[in-house]
């Protein structure tokens, strides 16, 4: 007989990972971490003709969520060559925010900015993170509920450290006009700093 928290994280991956299928097609390969009855995966879906950038995508992550606080799962988007990393140096990297962000003293939400860590593929000179809305996305990723519970995409803009001190100091309206004035692409993990 399934345990409750079997039966959760089964329909989690079907509400979730459905939705993924549905716009970005057939995962490539999967990560899957598990610790006692707490299970998280990482999907990876690479480019394609249709869509030129790698995602990485969690499921999982929304298990676990602070009183009042809302679920979300995690999306990366990448070159299609992973910005010279491996899917097991994302894969991890991606786990080990999961775990990261939920630290009673992480407040993880579109708009803030997270600190270099030393945890993010060697290749990327880009070692801060963004979390913001799952800009670029289809709609269907806004509204994402499991019986009572929402679900929200959120997606992680991998940032150089020069552009997370300025996110510090100017905010990230200031930020995102910056980025907006671009040409450049936030999934390019090895673009030159905007500040």
């Amino acid at each position: 007989m399934d345990s409750p928290e079997l039966f959760q994280q089964d329909l989690r991956r079907t509400v979730v990972l459905g939705a993924y299928l549905r716009h970005w097609g057939m995962p490539r390969d999967r990560q899957r971490f598990s610790r006692q009855t707490d299970v998280i995966e990482v999907y990876f879906f690479p480019a394609t003709a249709e869509s030129p950038v790698a995602r990485f995508a969690t499921v999982g992550a929304s298990s676990f969520a602070r009183e009042g606080g809302a679920r979300s799962e995690f999306l990366l988007v990448l070159p299609a060559d992973l910005g010279g990393a491996t899917f097991e140096e994302v894969a991890g990297f991606l786990m080990d925010f999961v775990v990261h962000s939920r630290r009673d003293d992480v407040k993880v939400e579109p708009g803030r900015a997270i600190p270099p860590s030393e945890r993010v593929p060697k290749a990327w000179p880009t070692r801060a993170l963004l979390v913001d809305e799952a800009v670029g996305e289809d709609e269907e990723f806004g509204g994402l509920h499991l019986g009572p519970q929402h679900i929200e995409l959120c997606w992680l803009v991998p940032l150089h450290e020069a552009e997370y001190a300025f996110i510090q100091k100017e905010g990230f309206d200031a930020f995102s006009e910056l980025l907006d004035a671009s040409d450049l692409s936030p999934a390019d993990v090895r673009r030159p700093s905007l500040v």
